[in-house]
């Protein structure tokens, strides 16, 4: 049998480790038991037996559970009185605890009181709770008996310090200290707080870890200071206890000077902490903030905190993920994993701070706005902001106006919020509701970097977070356009067009909120109106899938609607959109034939889509001039960016080859004769022509037939044959005709170079003596018929100005010399002629570059711009018409700038 030892108050650190050590050297195995039979009930004549029946326990041999009779609290008054009543007290305590000595010498009966006892289930009217406590509880509960209990605890837990779990899972030595946590009362709490440290500084690490943490659950508040000051020389002595200690630590009421030093401490060492340990020890040191000095440890936490390097990036672990499917190890997966989780419960604790203590809030806000620097602001910066921004709403002034201040100095950019939301995202994901609150905040502002960091953060939301999200991005950006308001109209646009870049998928997934903007449509301006059907018709007809019928269907009944209207605002909506659309539909998709299952071209249902709704658009606009204008340079716009599919550009060509010859050009044989009030001439030929076979612009009559014959009721003989076109189309008409061919013929333009060098029907421009004679209508004729003729010479060098061949130069030299010579002449009679009001030339009322930040596609610059290309002969031939003319009004001198293909590459992918 094992001889007992005893710690006294005086036994100090070495006898307690010349104990543990005895009792490592003797296996439990090899130490003498007690024979019993097992179940069956303890029966001897020691006092402690006897005592314990009285009072209402009934010990059981083996591994039976110990039996409780009556309540727990009727037991522990039973056994007090009886053992304050008793003749031999105070000595009957000793005899007590000499009995339950020698009774728990066998190690499976020790366990058993340990463990909870057993109620007896024909007990009637219990009282208390149906959980029992075990009998070394139940007795550390009797204050007479607490101390020698607790002294013969610690004297038994040196046995079990190095043995292994037992079979049943049950580790000893934490069982043992169980028992000491939540007394109702401490009798000596000196005492146990000595003899627990003593046990912590004997013990293995992994239960050095256990007895640490449980100290908050023994100790009482009269013990938090002593132990605080030793857990705090032990922290300094051992590092490897650092969570544990902290852990307790911020469980105990503690002096600010200790818990000062202690932060001190653990900050110089917030560097080289491992991942795991970070959590409890920010716990720790937001715990221990006060007031006083809140802003000195916030702005030094924020220092030497960096958990951006904590986490890989998602496109890392992507490719990590790839290469573990190939054969790799996983364990580097499950550390990155685990390293994620801990970040995670570091922001947590983080946000548990910031939402109940308005002191580390403010502090934390301080600390960021003070950061001078541009290279010294971190993603973790950012990342605070947004968490501080959505738990405490009485700082939400407080953070936009620090952010604002931050992104105009240049402080918060694009590169830093793209790494706060890759690397943070899962972090970010749980306050989704208020960046994007922010985002709508921002965007209402009159800064443009402001609102473009506001519209970064709708972009980066859809980007990196989860469906629900998602849709409410989406939803937020439908709300933007439907305000009204122009800036928050072109910024959402912008973002949701982008948006079809990052994720087609999901955006036609939630496609019925973008088709409720149709219906705003008269608040927007013709370049708004251009992004929202590129984008509607990029869902609706890139990779048509099942359900994106409902979107072409509403499309097509507003453009039919619009078009029928005779209000020119109304007309221009239907024909913007309708050419948007067509543009769409009709996209060459050769490039990606192995994405679309090898349909190269466009089907013949396709096919006749896109052309009827062509035909609807040029003859819902043929009956004015600027609707037909406005048609023209949508039509040129869309033809120069877009690469049509061969069997729609064919058509297209076609018929606007033929309409073209119809309207604006005549044989030289056939110089319409009429009641002009001047001379009709063909002036400002490049060649010789021969009058059978030569042609000419016919411009004069045209134009005459708009401005007189209407007037006097007269006819001229060309009018009875065909409908006039109006002379404002002719540039603009050209222009489409000029970029059809270039597309067709991969930029020759041969085919229509006879109209660089043909003359044109005018009269003598030079006024001489006869400028003060004419009447200010004749004025305003002439006037009108030189700009016209201006616009044609400057369409006709953008479309050969990058024509290679000498003569072509010459000739374009040639044109470059007429415009001057024509500009001169406009100003003699400009001179005279104060009222003139010149030809309109851009019929959409405001610029056409509506190219968003990176993936609109049709955009355009009202300016004059050389398109490469080179065809030349003449446009004269068959002019057979396949539409009936088409009466138009005015010339644009819009030539697009051509955006980047490879955003609509990327929305086609």
């Amino acid at each position: 049998m094992v001889s007992k030892r005893r710690l006294s108050k005086s036994e100090d650190k070495e006898t307690l480790t010349e104990n543990a050590s005895d009792a490592r050297k003797q296996p439990p195995s090899k130490k003498t038991k007690k024979t019993h039979v097992y179940y069956e009930v303890e029966e001897n004549d020691s006092a402690f037996i006897k005592l314990l029946k009285t009072s209402g326990i009934i010990l059981k041999t083996g591994e039976s559970q110990n039996q409780l009779a009556v309540d727990q609290i009727v037991f522990q008054r039973k056994l007090f009185q009886t053992l304050r009543k008793h003749p031999s007290y105070p000595k009957i305590i000793e005899e007590f605890v000499n009995g339950l000595e020698s009774y728990i010498e066998d190690q499976d009966i020790f366990r058993n009181c340990l463990l909870s006892c057993e109620r007896l289930q024909n007990e009637e009217a219990s009282m208390g709770t149906s959980y029992s406590k075990s009998l070394i509880k139940l007795l550390l509960g009797i204050d007479i008996l607490q101390p020698a209990i607790i002294k013969t605890l610690f004297e038994k837990l040196p046995e079990f310090l190095f043995e292994s779990m037992n079979s049943d899972g049950i580790n000893m030595p934490r069982l043992i200290i169980s028992q000491l946590k939540w007394l109702d009362r401490v009798v000596d709490g000196k005492d146990l707080t000595t003899k627990i440290m003593q046990l912590i500084s004997i013990a293995p690490v992994h239960l050095q870890h256990d007895f640490i943490t449980s100290l908050p659950e023994i100790l009482g508040d009269s013990q938090h200071a002593d132990v605080g000051k030793e857990l705090s020389d032990l922290l300094t002595e051992n590092t490897s206890l650092t969570v544990p200690i902290l852990d307790v630590l911020s469980s105990l009421r503690l002096d600010l000077q200790l818990l000062s030093k202690v932060r001190q401490l653990v900050m110089s060492k917030l560097s080289s902490v491992k991942l795991k340990d970070l959590p409890v020890i920010i716990k720790f040191i937001l715990h221990s903030i006060t007031a006083m000095d809140a802003l000195e440890v916030i702005s030094e936490l924020r220092k030497r905190l960096d958990v951006q390097h904590c986490i890989l990036p998602p496109w890392f672990l992507a490719s990590q993920s790839k290469m573990k499917n190939k054969g790799q190890t996983r364990s580097s997966g499950n550390q990155e994993n685990s390293d994620e989780d801990c970040v995670f419960l570091v922001f947590d604790i983080i946000k548990s701070a910031v939402r109940y203590e308005k002191t580390i809030s403010d502090a934390w806000i301080k600390a960021i706005e003070h950061i001078a620097s541009e290279s010294e602001h971190k993603t973790f910066d950012l990342v605070m902001l947004l968490i501080i921004y959505s738990t405490n709403t009485q700082a939400k002034k407080y953070i936009e106006r620090v952010l604002r201040n931050k992104i105009r100095s240049g402080c918060f950019h694009k590169d830093l919020l793209q790494s706060t939301f890759s690397v943070h995202y899962l972090v970010l994901k749980d306050v989704c509701p208020s960046i994007l609150s922010l985002a709508q905040n921002l965007l209402h502002s009159l800064d443009q970097s402001i609102i473009l960091f506001g519209s970064l953060l709708y972009r980066y939301a859809f980007k990196f977070f989860d469906t629900y999200c998602q849709q409410e991005v989406i939803g937020a950006l439908v709300t933007h356009i439907c305000s009204g308001n122009e800036a928050e109209v072109d910024i959402a646009l912008d973002v949701l067009l982008e948006l079809v870049v990052v994720n087609l998928s999901v955006m036609r997934l939630n496609a019925v909120f973008v088709k409720g903007i149709l219906d705003y449509l008269d608040k927007m301006s013709p370049r708004q109106i251009r992004k929202l059907f590129y984008l509607l018709s990029t869902l609706a007809f890139s990779q048509q899938l099942d359900g994106s019928s409902h979107i072409q269907d509403d499309m097509h009944l507003v453009i039919r609607k619009q078009l029928s209207s005779t209000i020119f605002k109304y007309k221009l909506i239907g024909i913007v959109g309708a050419i948007t659309m067509a543009g769409i539909m009709a996209l060459d998709r050769s490039r990606f034939s192995s994405l679309i299952q090898g349909k190269a071209d466009l089907s013949n249902e396709q096919y006749t889509q896109v052309t009827s709704l062509l035909q609807l658009v040029h003859s819902c606009s043929k009956q004015s001039p600027q609707a037909s204008v406005l048609y023209y340079d949508e039509f040129a716009n869309m033809i120069q960016i877009v690469k049509l599919a061969p069997k729609v550009l064919e058509w297209v060509g076609q018929t606007i080859f033929n309409d073209f010859q119809d309207a604006f050009v005549v044989d030289l044989c056939a110089v319409p004769k009429g009641n002009y009030p001047f001379p009709v001439k063909a002036l400002y030929g490049l060649e010789e022509y021969n009058s059978q076979d030569g042609i000419a612009i016919n411009l004069l009559p045209l134009l005459f037939s708009q401005d007189f014959a209407e007037d006097e009721g007269r006819r001229t003989s060309q009018e009875s044959d065909h409908k006039l076109v109006s002379p404002l189309c002719l540039a603009p008409y050209f222009r489409l005709l000029r970029l059809c061919v270039e597309k067709q013929h991969n930029g020759n333009l041969e085919e229509i170079d006879g109209l660089l060098d043909c003359p044109i029907l005018l009269t003598d421009l030079e006024p001489g003596e006869r400028l003060e004679s004419m009447s200010d209508k004749e004025r305003s004729f002439i006037c009108s018929l030189i700009c016209l003729t201006l616009n044609w010479f400057r369409e006709v060098v953008n479309a050969f100005c990058r024509q290679m061949s000498p003569e072509m130069k010459g000739k374009v030299l040639t044109r470059l010399k007429h415009i001057v010579e024509l500009q001169g002449i406009l100003e003699k009679y400009l001179a005279v002629t104060p009222d003139c009001s010149p030809p309109l030339a851009a019929f959409d009322l405001e610029t056409l570059a509506v190219t968003p930040h990176a993936s609109t596609v049709f955009s355009a610059k009202i300016k004059k711009q050389g398109i490469t290309g080179r065809r030349n002969r003449k446009a004269g031939g068959n002019k057979t018409s396949s539409h009936e003319m088409i009466s138009k009004e005015d010339g644009s001198e819009c030539d697009p700038t051509p955006s980047n293909r490879g955003q609509l590459e990327k929305v086609l992918e």
